[in-house]
């Protein structure tokens, strides 16, 4: 085939090449040296691979032989190259492996040692793609300072965001938010899973991502000053065993385009790799806790059903979630204390009844000092190097640990579990929460089994006792390492009734602009993930953006952030869980809710992702025979007015701006908008301008027509325009159509006269839509 992956021997060394990227070796040192064909980019000449054993100098690569064959596996054909290089004063053998695929524009590689001495090997970490000093340092045409750096975090609350070469990592502290202590000189970088190094002079990105996450920690490392990145697999300290071969994580290398399309590119080949869990549809639901937190009784969660159940065409959600606030203690999560006296499974019933999907929220790798689990099962918890449980985190007054995963008597606890809140009690989603206790550092059982090893097995038996068709919903969990076990995943820290969490010395001063820590709970810090990790939505699960606030009372939240955080979370097509006491809602702030239900088919995409550390052009693209849309959002994120401006694609568009209801009329090259208040957006629909009349937007979803909008047909000879409409969203709307330069006559709902405002460059038609209708505008 054409377009087959081609292999040959250089001078140096073997090759593989596709249409997009040639991968060159030498085999005096076993390095490799990518290059996108595209404009010859060559970011280094030597990547090298190493072993770093426990308390032992680093293992170096020397000459190596090779091996070229035919491969395949999820991602389709190519062809596999191996580098064998035997050191034989140390006793090991390294192994690189290197695929490219007919169809796609990034390399595999793994490494893999396998250990040839008759003692074991205590083994810290395989390093995959190591740039080194001189020939092998990376060549950017921008200046280190210059260099964007998008750095992701381990696990959900982690902070994922762009940073400048010249910058420090964001200080996040572990174990909650990383993994190790991040480095803390200027130009230095840890990034969990997967980073991209962008450089602003020639436009060039490299990615490296780990695309397996079973047994190892993978970390991409950025040392701008030094021009060097390093990618690591951690494994440790766990033994490798006379003649036993320990392989890295498989890690993608992408050179191709900008930072958006390598991150979908990568996200697609983890979740196919790992057995990624994406539901079909995308959960929408009410959640307990952002209202009555801790403190929420069975009588709150049944006055609430009843709304739900009394509001079905406002709110057309399928789930409903009781959060933290049941259990006796953390741990002992089937003893149900006294704000529930019916029981859990009675509620379960209730929700069931009303026609919802019970969902229960657990922490079920945290184990409570004060509960009963831990009095019984004190050796279920990972130990610190002085025997005595690990800290995974003191919260809710007390100290918790961290399950030991890798306990076969553990894991039994856990599916027993499970088993009992989803066969016995009736629940069919499960929320689980604070999941990174399972991956503390630490002794555990096994002690060989590394902190993914043992997380995923704990993750296997909480899917055991769940069942295959119920939904999981992970939160605080590791990222990668959770693929396969999820339908769906939180992506940010929790949300909060507040834009920005303040100390008091800060309140007394001049407001920071957020940067470090990342570890208090916002609106801003969770919109920064959610914007950040959009790319995960629909190819690894349904990206949980956390909930959707829209009250008036206990809340610090302006309109404007309230129409921000909502914006984001419409545009993200992830999870829309409202979490508000929703009989004390105003109308206008229940239409809020309305109108992001149900989620869009698809997520929008951070446009400007690597441009800044909380993106500010948002854009989901709809094409439809009948439609083509562009619904994009643009933030102002600073703490003072400031105008905004979009640009547009070439052509002509019709533009209208959804939160202040306005028609911007036919656009070219932009649209401004002036003073948008602080943390304030607009969100704007775009279609492109024809000469014939037409469908403008809607404002009774954020998608404005995207989904309420079913067909669209012009009947040039009756010069009437068809618009079938479906009831989702709020009722009441607003239809915006083109005249096209003709005079409307008449609107019919149904065959019955509607009112319409005729406009001198278009026509405002209001309607309440409760079922399918369809509306006729006729023109003269």
């Amino acid at each position: 085939m054409a377009n087959s992956v081609a292999s040959g021997r250089g001078r140096n060394g073997p090759w593989l090449q596709n249409q997009w990227l040639r991968i060159e070796t030498r085999q005096d040192d076993a390095s490799i040296a990518p290059v996108a064909l595209a404009g010859d980019f060559r970011p280094t000449e030597r990547a090298m691979m190493s072993a770093q054993p426990a308390d032992a100098p680093p293992i170096v690569a020397e000459r190596a032989e090779y091996d070229v064959q035919p491969y395949a596996d999820e991602l389709g054909e190519g062809k596999r190259l191996t580098l064998i290089a035997r050191v034989a004063r140390r006793g090991v053998t390294l192994r690189r492996e290197v695929v490219l695929y007919d169809a796609y524009p990034f390399a595999v590689t793994r490494v893999g040692l396998k250990n040839e001495s008759a003692a074991p090997l205590p083994l810290d970490g395989l390093y995959v793609f190591t740039t080194g000093e001189g020939r092998g340092r990376l060549r950017l045409s921008s200046k280190p300072d210059d260099w964007r750096i998008y750095r992701h975090g381990w696990q959900s609350w982690s902070p994922t965001m762009s940073l400048g070469g010249g910058e420090v990592d964001v200080r996040s502290r572990p174990p909650v938010l990383s993994p190790e202590e991040p480095p803390d000189k200027p130009g230095q970088f840890a990034s969990d899973d997967v980073g991209a190094l962008y450089d602003p002079a020639s436009g060039r990105s490299l990615l490296a991502g780990a695309v397996t996450a079973r047994e190892a920690l993978t970390q991409v490392y950025v040392d701008a000053p030094s021009r060097a990145l390093d990618v690591r697999c951690l494994f440790d300290g766990a033994t490798v065993l006379p003649q036993q071969t320990v392989w890295s994580e498989r890690v993608a290398i992408d050179l191709v385009g900008r930072p958006n399309d390598q991150l979908a590119r990568y996200a697609e080949a983890l979740g196919l790799l790992m057995g990624a869990r994406v539901p079909a549809t995308t959960p929408a639901g009410w959640c307990s806790w952002y209202y009555f937190y801790q403190d929420v009784t069975e009588d709150d969660v049944m006055r609430n059903l009843r709304f739900i159940e009394q509001h079905r065409r406002e709110l057309p959600i399928d789930t409903v979630q009781i959060d933290d606030g049941y259990q006796a203690d953390i741990g002992d999560w089937l003893i149900v204390n006294e704000k529930f006296p019916r029981g859990m499974d009675w509620l379960a019933s209730e929700i069931k009844r009303a026609g919802y999907t019970p969902g229960i929220w657990l922490a079920p790798f945290l184990i409570a000092e004060s509960s009963r689990a831990f009095a019984e099962h004190p050796e279920f918890v990972v130990r610190d190097e002085h025997g005595e449980p690990a800290l995974a985190t003191e919260n809710w007054q007390r100290r918790n640990y961290g399950i030991d995963g890798s306990l076969p008597e553990a894991r039994a606890w856990l599916r027993d579990l499970f088993r009992s809140v989803c066969d016995g009690w009736g629940y069919d989603y499960v929320k689980i929460d604070f999941l990174f206790a399972a991956a503390l550092r630490g002794g555990r059982h096994d002690a060989d089994a590394t902190r993914v090893r043992a997380y995923r097995e704990a993750l296997a038996a909480v899917r055991e006792g769940t069942g295959d068709g119920r939904f999981i919903l992970g939160c605080g969990s590791l990222m990668a390492p959770s693929v396969g076990f999820f339908d769906g995943n939180r992506v940010g820290l929790d949300v909060g009734p507040w834009w920005r969490y303040l100390t008091t010395a800060e309140r007394a001063g001049p407001k920071p602009r957020f940067r470090k820590p990342d570890d208090q709970l916002s609106a801003e810090t969770a919109i920064r993930n959610s914007l950040n990790r959009t790319w995960m939505h629909g190819r690894l699960w349904a990206n949980d953006p956390d909930c959707l606030l829209v009250r008036t009372d206990r809340t610090k939240l302006t309109i404007d952030e309230t129409q921000t955080l909502a914006s984001v979370i419409g545009l993200s097509a992830g999870m829309m869980l409202s979490s508000d006491d929703l009989d004390k809602l105003p109308p206008e702030r229940l239409d809020l809710i309305s109108m992001l239900l149900p989620v869009l088919p698809h997520a929008a995409r951070a446009l400007d992702l690597i441009e800044r550390d909380m993106p500010e052009r948002y854009e989901a693209v709809f094409e439809r025979d009948f439609d083509h849309a562009r619904i994009n959002g643009v933030f102002n994120f600073g703490d003072d007015a400031q105008d905004l401006r979009l640009d547009l694609p070439d052509g002509r568009w019709h533009a209208f701006e959804l939160w202040g209801e306005r028609y911007l009329g036919i656009a070219e090259g932009s649209v401004e908008f002036l003073l948008v208040p602080p943390h304030g957006c607009r969100v704007v629909a775009l279609r492109p301008a024809g000469d014939q009349p037409q469908l403008i937007a809607t404002t009774g979803h954020i998608g404005m027509g995207v989904l309420d909008i079913t067909g669209q047909a012009w009947d040039e000879e009756g010069r009437r325009l068809v618009l079938d409409i479906a009831p989702v969203g709020r009722r009441s709307r607003v239809v915006y159509v083109s005249g096209g330069g003709l005079a409307v006559l008449s609107a019919m709902l149904d065959g019955a006269p509607i009112r319409f405002e005729p406009r001198p460059d278009h026509v405002r038609i209001e309607a309440a839509i409760d079922a399918a209708a369809r509306l006729v505008v006729t023109f003269g």
